[in-house]
């Protein structure tokens, strides 16, 4: 029995539930107690121990939006460099710059520059108060400066599209709202999602646990509740909080996959779509940074929405979930119970579904036999490793390619790109290997816990 902290079963003997026809083991049917297939129960429920997560160092809000806002102008910048490089060093090449300045238009720059500081600026204005009185000098002044921020932030964009749609035609200003038709798809029609840092976390209310936790946030934070675990072993409440776990999750990764695309599309993207048509510019290699952007804004926020102490409560919730494998075959002498979504099951039980026949898998088992939503749950996040190793293969997977153009490149701006890009990506490199290394030495005592 694995260990954990044992109280009453709420497992119901086979007794409780009514009496149906069997078929026998010759093939010839007769009517009989559907006991007498069942298999009593006396195990006990456990509560599955879980291990305690040191405090790891992360990266603000703010301070992850700034590297964030850093990286998408890197990106850009080093976009117009495959594009307007010259041979300035050549003698009869006429140029006195690295770059064709004068093909590049400032107005687009500063409109794609404005548009993708929205995040930013939204962090900014939500998190720093300055002060925690608001009868001091100190609130009031840095409420001033958002005032100005947001009103130059706003006056800029609108001058710099009104002057892009100016210059350039319909058809390349539509180039500007593709990434419209996405968010519609991904969000609906709300704003929320634009502007959020991070995700509303509903907090998990268990009326049947005889408790409701509230959290006050603190001033210049958004008013929400943190996802909270509620260590129970009744099943309704666990399988509602794998639901609410599902749903953030979901969303979250809605925000990483929409928030990397949209780095990618208007820092790389963008700026080759505005190229002009006499350009000349090596093809691979535009496209090629648009899809290294792509990936590394993409692991650049997969890492901050999914933290340490995310993964674990996802974790939690998946030991309490469980699975059930469906048995194959014809099982008529196979002891087995009803299953019942009020109780929770031992591992190894065998319970009688609709879907069919199943055997539990975990410590305890609340899912739903055959509910694939459920199976996909347990098997993410019954590890929580797996992510972490999954995120940390992609990141070597990158790191590793750029390394090796690096040493291929012969170009400036080649070489430039590359070494930019690597150094972007050692650091998210650097905090995964750090969570890997914690969390597996953190779920190896819980493993060896369990199995005492």
């Amino acid at each position: 029995m694995p260990g954990g902290r044992r109280i009453l079963s709420r497992i119901q003997s086979a007794s409780s539930y009514p009496s149906g026809p069997h078929k026998s083991g010759s093939g010839g049917s007769h009517t009989g107690d559907e006991r007498e297939n069942m298999i009593p129960l006396a195990s006990m429920a456990v509560i599955p121990k879980h291990a305690h997560l040191p405090e790891i160092p992360g990266d603000g809000n703010f301070m992850f939006e700034v590297m964030l806002y850093a990286f998408g102008l890197i990106v850009m910048l080093l976009q117009y460099v495959h594009l307007y490089k010259t041979v300035w060093w050549l003698p009869n090449s006429h140029a006195k710059y690295a770059l064709n300045f004068y093909l590049i238009d400032p107005y687009l720059v500063g409109f794609l520059a404005t548009l993708m500081s929205r995040r930013l600026v939204w962090c900014f204005v939500q998190e720093i108060y300055g002060s925690s009185s608001r009868k001091g000098f100190l609130f009031w002044l840095v409420q001033l400066i958002k005032l100005v921020v947001v009103l130059a932030v706003v006056t800029l964009f609108c001058l710099t599209a009104y002057h892009v749609v100016l210059k350039h035609s319909v058809l390349y200003c539509l180039f500007l709202c593709y990434p419209t038709a996405t968010y519609l798809m991904l969000f609906g029609p709300t704003l929320k999602p634009l502007f959020l840092r991070t995700l509303a976390w509903p907090s998990i209310i268990n009326d049947k646990l005889g408790a409701q936790v509230k959290h006050k946030p603190k001033e210049g934070t958004d008013k929400v509740s943190p996802l909270l675990h509620a260590c129970t072993l009744m099943p309704d409440v666990v399988r509602e909080e794998v639901e609410t776990l599902k749903t953030d999750f979901n969303n979250r990764v809605k925000q990483v996959l929409f928030n990397s695309m949209l780095t990618a599309y208007y820092m790389a993207f963008v700026p080759l779509c505005f190229a002009q048509n006499t350009l000349y510019y090596d093809t691979w290699w535009v496209g090629q940074h648009v899809c290294l952007a792509w990936v590394s804004a993409f692991l650049m926020l997969i890492v901050h929405f999914l933290t340490p102490k995310y993964i674990d409560l996802l974790h939690k919730c998946a030991l309490h979930l469980g699975r059930w494998q469906k048995v194959e075959g014809r099982h008529a002498h196979v002891p087995y119970n009803a299953w019942s979504e009020l109780q929770v099951w031992p591992q190894g039980a065998l319970v009688k579904h609709v879907r069919g026949l199943f055997k539990a898998e975990g410590v305890n088992v609340t899912a739903e036999p055959g509910n694939s939503m459920h199976g996909r749950f347990y098997f993410l996040f019954h590890k929580p490793v797996r992510v972490i190793n999954w995120l940390l293969i992609l990141s070597w997977l990158l790191v590793g390619y750029l390394f090796i153009r690096l040493l291929q490149c012969t170009e400036w701006s080649h070489i430039l790109s590359m070494a930019l890009m690597i150094f972007c990506n050692y650091y998210v490199l650097f905090k995964l290997m750090r969570d890997r290394i914690i969390l597996a030495k953190v779920y190896k005592d819980e493993d060896a816990a369990a199995n005492q």
